[in-house]
């Protein structure tokens, strides 16, 4: 039926344009508070997870890997040192800024370190807590770089 047709059908008064329904507002799905801050995951479905990570200044993660999952760190506020751990167990780190992004890939041993409150949206794939596997506790553990 052409676009004539339709109109002469109804005369233009039961036409559905754009979308008809929108989904509505909504809040982070889970909350973690951490001894150095908390976790907001703000979204998740099959194939990515959103996060969004508060960290007290002076406070750091633990030293952790990942098999399966993919990261990035994108800086919304504050000032975050990076701690990795690479080849033959060295120790080396960067420090990112507000608007900084910094890709994690699998394998990787990565820890977060705070140097002043900062904010950190994290986009990954499915975050799985079977796929963190700890290599140094944040609590006890001073990151120094060889």
């Amino acid at each position: 039926m052409g676009v004539k047709n339709i109109m002469d059908n109804n005369k233009g008064t039961n036409i559905a344009y754009g979308i008809q329904e929108v989904s509505p507002v909504y809040k982070p799905i889970k909350h973690i508070e951490k001894y150095w801050g908390c976790m907001h995951t703000l979204f998740e479905n099959d194939l990515y997870t959103v996060k969004r990570i508060f960290m007290k200044k002076d406070s750091q993660s633990s030293m952790e890997y990942h098999v399966k999952k993919r990261e990035t760190y994108y800086i919304e506020k504050g000032t975050l040192k990076v701690g990795i751990r690479i080849g033959r167990a060295k120790n080396k780190s960067f420090i990112m800024e507000k608007g900084d992004l910094f890709d994690i890939e699998p394998g990787l041993m990565h820890m977060r370190i705070a140097l002043e409150d900062t904010v950190i949206i994290e986009h990954s794939t499915k975050d799985n807590d079977g796929d963190s596997h700890i290599v140094e506790d944040g609590r006890y553990y001073v990151h120094k770089e060889d």
